[in-house]
C-alpha cells in the first residue's frame, strides 16, 4: 500500500499516512520497524539576520561556484546574494535597544527606531527601518519573521542592560508602545506593500523566559504581548504572531521561569466572552548542543514540551513546532569548565544529522540554523570562506526534500554504545539513505558492522547503488586540522584535544594559520566537490542484498561518520 502511495500527490499521501504515523507512535519501538515521518518538506531552510548589522545585509553572501558542483549541487536562488540554505529569515533586534551599535555620538539609543524628545514626547526614526530591511528584500526575501525583542531605550521608566545583547526592561506606558508598533506596521505596508505585509510574521521577544532578556513579571509580559498583538492586528489583520523562543526548554524549567510560556498560552486563549483569542501561532525553542549530547534525549525533551502545550491548551494542538536557534554552541562553555569548539567536521555532521532527524520525528515544522560558512583572511588579507559540515548535510537533505521520509534503527545495539540512525527519502525511481554514526564519547572510533532492513513495500528493488561519505579521513575540516598541526600552526588548546575541531580562526594560531589555510584554498574547494561526488558502493563500505522481507543493508562504519547511499 505504501509503495502505491508514493506515486500520488503529496497532500493525498499526507492524509493517508496519518494513521500509519499514529500507529508508529503507539507501537513499541523495534529495530526492524521503520518510523514514518511523512512527506518531507525542507523544514531546515530558515535562518536569522541579526541587528545591529542589518544595514550591511549580514549574513547574505555570494554563493561560490564550487558549491554548485558535484552530485548534490547547491540550488541557488535567482539573486546576487543569499543566506545559504534559507528561504525564510528572522530579522532580530530590528527595533534597536542594543547595547553597542554603530551609533551616533557613542549613544547606544541613537540607532533606536524611537526616542524621547526634550519635552518628554516619543518621536520616531522610522526612516531607519527600510535600510535595515532593504538588503533582504532586494535579494528576494519576502518571507520574514520580524522580531520585536529589545525594547528601545526610551520606553522603560528605568532601562536595564540585561545582557550584552541589549535593553531588557518592558515599556512603562502601554499606550506609547501600542502607538509605536502601529506606526511601525503602517511603515511596513509602505516598504513591502500591503499584501506582503500581511504575510509577515511577528515574534515578541527572544528567550524572554529569563530575566536577562525580559526584566519583568509574568503579568507584565502578558500585558506587553497583548498590547503588541493588538497593535499589529489593527494594521495587519491576519499576520502571524507568536511568542519568544524558549531557552533551556523543559517542562519543569518553564514552570519555574519568570515568564512562563505555558501560562502565557493559557492567558491568550482565556479572553473574556466576545473577545477573540490573542494569536499564539507557534511554539518555538532555542536548541543548542555539543559533543557528548545525546540527540535522542534532546529531541525527546522538545517533544515532551510541545505535547505539554497541547495538553494544557488544547487549542494549540497542531500549532507550528519550531526551533528558532539551532546548532553546536561553542560560546559559554569555558565558564562551565568545558572546551568550546564549533565542530565543523565529521563529528559535528554526525551529531547534527541525528539531532535534525530526531527533531523531525518529534514533529518539528520549521528549524532556523545559523550561518554555515566560515570566514577567514588569506595572506593578502582577502576575506575567504569555506563551508562547514552542516552545509554538507543540508546539500544532501535538499535532494531528499519532497520524498516520503522514514527513520530506521539498526538490527542490534552497538557494543561500543555508538548511536546509529538511518533516514531515508523515497521518490519514484530513487531512494536516498543518510546514515549517521555518532558516539557521545568523541574519542571512540570503534569500527563496527551495522545492519538495517528496508521492507519491500518501501524499496521493491535496489540497483545502481552509489555513495558519498563524510569521515575523519575525508572531511575538509578534519584535514585542515591535521595540516595546521603538521605546520606547527594549530592552536595549543586543540593539540591537547585530538578529537575536537573548531572554525579556522579557532584552530589557527592567529593570522599565520589563517594565511596557511588561504594558501591551500583551491585544494579545499576541490575536496568539497569530491566529497559530494557519488561513487559506486564499495564492498569495504557496505553492501546491499535482497532479503525475504525486502532489502538488507550491511554497512561498515566508524564514528563519527555520515554515509549517504543513492539508490536508483
Amino acid at each position: 500500500m505504501i509503495s502505491r502511495l508514493f506515486h500520488q500527490p503529496s497532500t493525498i499521501i499526507h492524509q493517508r499516512l496519518l494513521p500509519l504515523l499514529l500507529l508508529a507512535t503507539l507501537l513499541p519501538s523495534r529495530a526492524s520497524q521503520p518510523i514514518p515521518l511523512g512527506p518531507l518538506p525542507p523544514f531546515w531552510r530558515y535562518s536569522a539576520a541579526l541587528g545591529p548589522f542589518l544595514e550591511s545585509g549580514y549574513p547574505l553572501v555570494e554563493i561560490p561556484d564550487y558549491l554548485t558542483r558535484g552530485d548534490f549541487p547547491y540550488r541557488k536562488r535567482p539573486y546576487s546574494r543569499e543566506v545559504p540554505f534559507a528561504d525564510h529569515l528572522s530579522i532580530v533586534r530590528l527595533l534597536g535597544g542594543c547595547a553597542k551599535t554603530a551609533s551616533r555620538k557613542g549613544d547606544p539609543a541613537s540607532a533606536d527606531l524611537a526616542y524621547r524628545d526634550a519635552h518628554g514626547k516619543i518621536q520616531y526614526r522610522l526612516d531607519l527601518l527600510e535600510p535595515r530591511l532593504r538588503p533582504y528584500l532586494d535579494n528576494g526575501y519576502k518571507n520574514l519573521t520580524l522580531v520585536l525583542d529589545n525594547v528601545p531605550w526610551c520606553f522603560p521608566a528605568k532601562p536595564v542592560l540585561g545582557s550584552s545583547l541589549g535593553q531588557s526592561a518592558p515599556p512603562a506606558d502601554p499606550a506609547e508602545w501600542r502607538d509605536f508598533i502601529t506606526a511601525l506596521c503602517r511603515k511596513l505596508k509602505v516598504i513591502v506593500g500591503p499584501d506582503a505585509a500581511r504575510r509577515l510574521r511577528f515574534r515578541v521577544g527572544t528567550e524572554n523566559n529569563g530575566t536577562a532578556r525580559f526584566d519583568g513579571s509574568q503579568a507584565r509580559f502578558e500585558r506587553h504581548y497583548a498590547d503588541t498583538a493588538a497593535a499589529v492586528q489593527s494594521i495587519l489583520p491576519g499576520a502571524k504572531f507568536g511568542p519568544f523562543n524558549i531557552s533551556g526548554v523543559s517542562v519543569a524549567g518553564l514552570d519555574r521561569a519568570n515568564v512562563n510560556a505555558f501560562r502565557l498560552a493559557q492567558f491568550c486563549f482565556a479572553q473574556p466572552p466576545g473577545h477573540s483569542p490573542i494569536p499564539f501561532d507557534w511554539v518555538a525553542y532555542s536548541r543548542y548542543y555539543r559533543p557528548g549530547t545525546d540527540p535522542d534525549d534532546s529531541a525527546k525533551v522538545c517533544r515532551q514540551v510541545w505535547d505539554e502545550f497541547a495538553r494544557r491548551v488544547p487549542q494549540l494542538k497542531g500549532v507550528s513546532r519550531e526551533i528558532h536557534e539551532f546548532g553546536i554552541a561553542p560560546w559559554g562553555e569555558l565558564a562551565k569548565g568545558q572546551f568550546p569548539s564549533a565542530e565543523p567536521g565529521a563529528l559535528g555532521a554526525a551529531l547534527t544529522c541525528q539531532m535534525m532527524w530526531r527533531l523531525r520525528q518529534a514533529g518539528i515544522d520549521r528549524l532556523w540554523h545559523w550561518p554555515v560558512d566560515d570566514h577567514f583572511r588569506d595572506r593578502g588579507n582577502r576575506l575567504l570562506s569555506l563551508f562547514t559540515s552542516q552545509a554538507w548535510l543540508l546539500s544532501v537533505m535538499d535532494a531528499m526534500a519532497g520524498g516520503n521520509a522514514f527513520l530506521f534503527t539498526p538490527e542490534a545495539p552497538s557494543p561500543a554504545k555508538t548511536k546509529y540512525l538511518m533516514a531515508a527519502s523515497f521518490k519514484p525511481g530513487r531512494a536516498l539513505l543518510m546514515v549517521s554514526a555518532y558516539n557521545t564519547d568523541a574519542s571512540r572510533h570503534d569500527p563496527e558492522t551495522v545492519r538495517f532492513r528496508i521492507p519491500a513495500t518501501l524499496l521493491p528493488a535496489a540497483r545502481n547503488a552509489r555513495f558519498v561519505s563524510l569521515t575523519r579521513q575525508n572531511s575538509m575540516y578534519d584535514g585542515i586540522r591535521r595540516q595546521l598541526a603538521a605546520a606547527g600552526l594549530l592552536n595549543p588548546d586543540f593539540v591537547t584535544r585530538p578529537d575536537r575541531l573548531g572554525s579556522i580562526r579557532e584552530m589557527a594560531q592567529g593570522r599565520p594559520g589563517e594565511a596557511f589555510v588561504g594558501d591551500h584554498f583551491q585544494d579545499y574547494t576541490t575536496q568539497w566537490v569530491q566529497s559530494l561526488t557519488l561513487h559506486p558502493l564499495d564492498p569495504a563500505i557496505g553492501k546491499i542484498a535482497p532479503d525475504p522481507a525486502g532489502t538488507l543493508l550491511t554497512l561498515h562504519l566508524s564514528p563519527p561518520e555520515v554515509l549517504v547511499i543513492d539508490l536508483r
